[in-house]
């Protein structure tokens, strides 16, 4: 998208448009046309604790043990919404110590994503 069109839409669209817009700008989300767009799509760190309702030191630790998968763009890791939608669907092995965690966020993933969906559509 071309700058000036970027900046129409963003001055006429509505407030929830306009939120959207500002994510798409951050990197942190994106308007996927399929379900394997949104499986490549890549969102910040900030983002998958904003989509999992948990805190950063929480998406770190997941990273490090492995239950969420990174891709490293120009220094910057970027988490996959593929391996985001895994862990909140309980897909990814869990031990002891994150099995509650799991659980948490399973909930609070999907009602982000309900929450996400009408926003989008609204």
């Amino acid at each position: 998208m071309a700058i000036e069109e970027l900046m129409k839409a963003v001055l006429t669209a509505t407030p929830a448009k306009r939120r959207e817009l500002e994510l798409v700008i951050k990197g942190e989300a994106a308007t996927p046309t399929d379900k394997g767009a949104e499986d490549r799509r890549l969102v910040t760190i900030a983002g998958a604790a904003r989509l999992l309702a948990l805190g950063r030191n929480t998406i770190y630790r997941l990273i490090e043990t492995g239950r969420l998968d990174t891709v490293e763009l120009n220094g910057c890791k970027r988490v996959t919404m593929r391996s985001i939608r895994e862990f909140a669907d309980g897909a990814r092995p869990a031990n002891e110590k994150t099995a509650k965690l799991v659980a948490a966020s399973q909930a609070r993933y999907a009602t982000r994503r309900a929450a996400n969906d009408s926003e989008v559509a609204g």
